[in-house]
């Protein structure tokens, strides 16, 4: 079933449902809401509106949050938690995609794409080192152990008032922040009803997992009270979910590789000669857990408020993933490669891979993710004078705890009667199906290859990770209020940080591993493999694949036995460890921050102009293992570095439904902590031989932009909006690196000039030469049908569309590069149909996220990420007892997850480490919720 029929037949199946809805509605709407009287909102009210608690409460927030977003000194879109809670995903960096201009990002480097769920959220498509990510204004603890990507995986829509995303702060705010601030608004006892609770419950089933006999079964129970004493507001809210997903995956087995090394230059330079190398298809089985809370404290005294905000959450995933393959691997000493010098091109020069193998793989990417924030302060007001103060903790952690491998392996296959001499079968992939390759098979090597009894297993291995930090910081700040024109106020205030991490892992997989022995002691080689076959284990086959792709079945290895194994076999090596191994990758640094900022507030009539200067300092000390040759030990780098930046933001507001913007501002980033502290990392190939040596470099410059940002936004009727915003970024110091989880700077940024060759090791350091520019356009829109009839009153459209290009200029293997930047898409747009009537709301959306640059590499084809596509279905329908009761379906239209390609062209899939192409299915939904 092709893509384009599968959106046909749903689109099909929603105009039967919505048909019947219509048909049923004036039953449903047969008992009417009692009316409550709410506050008046600032806009005009909106003719759909019902009485309605539940609905009008949605609108309201709508409202609410437009209003905000109008009344802002700089150019920012603010989304209420409301809007949020309403879609049927928990995960916020998929539900921020909702906003103008925001796109999440995965990787597939530790499985996390095979999830369904995004990891990463950024403005604008730009690095997430170029944006600053915060909950109630206190900066979020950073634990991936190489980068400042933010995972979002900890942060859920429950407990939060507002999402506000600012893409041209004020001196006021962080200037760490390229792209702009996420900042997530916690909610308090004042933004709710008193003595309200509320209650919801979600219970889920995976469709993919259930097609394929796996447990397709979750839920979440979320529970949320605001209580008023006096002048004391409490806020308290808890969650639990449980899920699971059942992800596929097809990608190459190896990097493509000339196909006739006739043909002069890199790799990279002609598309049309590459060759690919195998196939394998992955299963994983996912179990993500999610908790938290939040206890919130406010006072609102007649001169003071204070206020304590605690927020807590986890996320523990257990991945396992299971792996079969057609590929090349080292004949067995009876075996006879014909290639001249036993290479991989015949005498003519053409590519010819001999040593045809099914292999089974078993890997596991559990990790546990914990993060805290408390901030404490409160605002005094005295006078003309206004003063805000805070201080804050934070604290992230980010552990993988059991990274179990194991390999399974055969003879090879070589086509020969008693398969030993000669070998006389290559290896030839098939690309014709662009999404499922093959392997091209005959009948005696398909039943010699898929014969899973033939699979013995090789080795067993596990490797650790742990990464924390700990943030503090205090902030002060002063408001003096001066008159209502002319200068209407000045503001001041300083902020200092403190920063602490340390992250370590065992990094060297065979540093634990078991192999299977001979029998005189010796290792077992791949073509001779002496442990259980593959069959004997306890487990089953999976029961179906994708688009019937995988060639070799796929055997489910039970988890509870392979976990045993490791235990045997492969833990009590600890104790004989060389201690070296548990220091070479440890990193514990310290970063501080010292900021000030002063600003004006002027008004001319209806003009306000905001201009300001920022002045921060920053200084980083790290301590690591570093491998001299002859001497080794802990070294310790250091440097300190400030920026200043002015900033100047216009706004004009002929009335209260319309403002004209217009912002300056100077921002910077911050490298990475891998790429200015660290050990010396190597590379080796598939032989062990090294290819490359990367030395990370203290003395690298901070990422810096001017940007140029303007907007005009209208206010309609009811929840009517619309905005267009142009922007430009001229950077300098221009660094590609990309957030991923773990992606070191050795394999996706480059720096000017050339990396250095000696003895022909590639050894590569950065500098920070490369400049950039980033332009573009934002349009949102949403508009309420008026004056329909009947039933069809409550409809309405909602969309936003993003254009923009992120180019650098590069200096990358001998060659100047006008390259793309890193994962920001060209095209990203949302669209949504939304209706409202009586007591029944529901929703369709569509998100489309153009393709992505994912890394940069030297003399092969870079690797890109193909759109990706997600539309989601949520019907509600709301009781006057207070309980709303619902339905969604999240991927209504099964479209992959992720899609990974060696290139632009969407033939040359990727290798799995890329990720290659994925899909996890539809997530089906009921939904409770009760408020009293």
């Amino acid at each position: 079933m092709t893509a384009s029929f599968k959106r046909a037949h749903v689109v099909r199946l929603l105009c039967g449902t919505a048909a019947t809805f219509l048909i049923a509605g004036p039953a449903l709407a047969a008992d009417p809401v009692a009316p409550i009287v709410a506050e008046p909102a600032t806009a005009e009210p909106d003719p759909q509106v019902g009485e309605e608690v539940v609905v009008k409460g949605h609108r309201q927030a709508i409202v609410d949050a437009q209003d905000e977003q109008l009344r802002s000194q700089s150019l920012a879109t603010v989304v209420s938690g409301e809007e949020l809670r309403l879609q049927p995903q928990q995960n916020l960096a998929d539900l921020l995609t909702r906003l103008p201009g925001i796109s999440s990002s995965v990787d597939q480097s530790r499985n996390a794409a095979a999830t369904g769920e995004a990891q990463y959220v950024s403005i604008r498509g730009l690095d997430t080192s170029y944006n600053a990510y915060s909950l109630d204004g206190v900066r979020l603890a950073q634990t991936d152990a190489r980068t400042r990507a933010i995972s979002m995986n900890l942060l859920s829509p429950f407990s939060l008032q507002t999402v506000r995303v600012d893409k041209a702060p004020t001196a006021r705010f962080d200037g760490d922040a390229i792209a702009g601030i996420i900042d997530m608004v916690p909610i308090t006892a004042f933004d709710l009803p008193n003595h309200r609770t509320q209650i919801r419950l979600q219970g889920q089933l995976a469709g993919r997992a259930d097609a394929r006999r796996q447990d397709p079964w979750g839920g979440t129970v979320q529970v949320e009270t605001a209580q008023r004493l006096g002048d004391l507001g409490v806020y308290a809210s808890a969650y639990y979910g449980l899920k699971h997903v059942l992800g596929e995956s097809t990608a190459m087995q190896h990097d493509w590789e000339k196909y006739n090394t006739n043909i002069p230059g890199m790799i990279r330079d002609n598309l049309d000669n590459l060759f690919p190398r195998g196939v394998q298809w992955q299963s994983f089985r996912n179990r993500i857990e999610r908790m938290g809370g939040t206890l919130n404290f406010d006072w609102k005294g007649e001169g003071t408020d204070l206020y304590w905000h605690s927020t807590y959450g986890r996320y523990n995933l257990k991945s396992w993933m299971d792996q079969t393959a057609l590929r090349q691997t080292s004949l067995a000493p009876d075996q006879i490669n014909p290639n001249p010098g036993n290479g991989s091109y015949d005498a003519a020069g053409f590519r010819a891979d001999y040593g045809l193998t099914a292999t089974h793989y078993f890997r596991t990417e559990h990790s546990k993710q914990e993060l805290v924030t408390t901030k404490v302060g409160g605002q005094t007001r005295s006078g003309d004078f206004t003063f805000d103060y805070h201080g804050a903790y934070s604290r992230g952690s980010q552990d993988y705890p059991l990274r179990i491998q194991s390999g399974f392996a055969g003879r090879p296959y070589i086509g020969t009667a008693t398969n030993s001499g000669t070998a006389a079968y290559r290896m030839v992939t098939s690309i014709g199906d662009r999404t499922a390759p093959q392997v091209v098979l005959t009948d005696a090597a398909r039943a010699y290859l898929t014969d899973l009894s033939k699979l013995k297993q090789w080795y067993v291995t596990q490797q650790f990770e742990n990464t924390w930090e700990r943030r503090l910081e205090g902030q002060f700040d002063t408001v003096w209020h001066h008159a209502d024109q002319g200068l209407v106020s000045i503001a001041a205030g300083a902020k200092v940080e403190d920063a602490k991490r340390h992250a370590n892992a065992l990094g060297d997989d065979g540093a634990l591993q078991y192999t299977f022995p001979n029998a005189d002691g010796s290792n077992s080689p791949r073509y001779a493999a002496t442990g259980p076959a593959l069959t004997s284990l306890p487990g089953r086959l999976l029961g179906g694949f994708m688009n019937g792709a995988a060639q070799v079945p796929i055997f489910l290895i039970d988890t509870d036995y392979i976990e045993n194994q490791v235990a045997q076999l492969s833990t009590p090596k600890l104790a004989g460890l060389d201690s070296v191994k548990l220091k070479e990758n440890r990193l514990d640094g310290r970063e501080n921050r010292l900021a000030g900022y002063v600003m004006a507030t002027l008004q001319f009539g209806d003009l306000q102009v905001v201009p300001g200067v920022r002045y921060e300092y920053n200084r980083f000390k790290g301590t690591y293992w570093q491998d001299q040759g002859n001497t080794a030990g802990f070294a310790t780098s250091s440097r300190s570095y400030d920026q200043w930046l002015p900033s100047v933001i216009a706004n004009y507001r002929p009335n209260d439904a319309v403002v004209v913007r217009a912002s300056i501002r100077k921002s910077y980033s911050r490298p990475a902590f891998d790429l200015l502290l660290g050990p010396t990392r190597v590379t080796r190939n598939d032989l062990n031989e090294l290819t490359g040596v990367f030395i990370p470099n203290p003395n690298l410059d901070a990422q810096t932009s001017w940007n140029y940002d303007a907007s005009v936004e209208y206010k309609g009727q009811g929840t009517d909006f619309f905005s267009v915003s142009p922007f430009y970024k001229d950077l300098n110091h221009v660094l590609f690196a990309t957030g991923t989880t773990n992606a070191g700077g050795d394999y996706n940024i480059w720096g000017n000039p050339q990396s250095e060759q000696q003895g022909g090791v590639e050894v590569s350091s950065l500098t920070t030469n490369a400049t950039g520019k980033i332009y573009g356009v934002e349009f949102f829109g949403r508009y309420s049908l008026k004056g329909l009839p009947g039933l069809l009153d409550g409809l309405g459209l909602q969309a936003n569309v993003t254009l923009q290009k992120a180019q650098a200029n590069v200096f990358v293997n001998g060659q100047n590069r006008q390259q793309r930047m890193t994962q920001a898409p060209e095209v990203m747009y949302n669209a949504a149909l939304f209706y409202s009537h009586g007591g029944f709301a529901a929703e369709w959306n569509y998100n489309y996220t153009g393709d992505r640059l994912y890394d940069l590499r030297s003399s092969r084809p870079d690797t890109y990420i193909q759109p990706t596509t997600i539309s989601n279905l949520i019907v509600n329908y709301t009781l006057p007892s207070g309980l709303t009761v619902g339905a969604s379906v999240q991927n209504l239209f099964n479209e992959h997850s992720y899609w990974a390609t060696t290139s632009e062209r969407k033939a040359y899939l990727s290798n799995d480490r890329k990720g290659g192409y994925v899909e996890t299915g539809r997530i089906y939904m009921l939904n409770l919720t009760y408020a009293f």
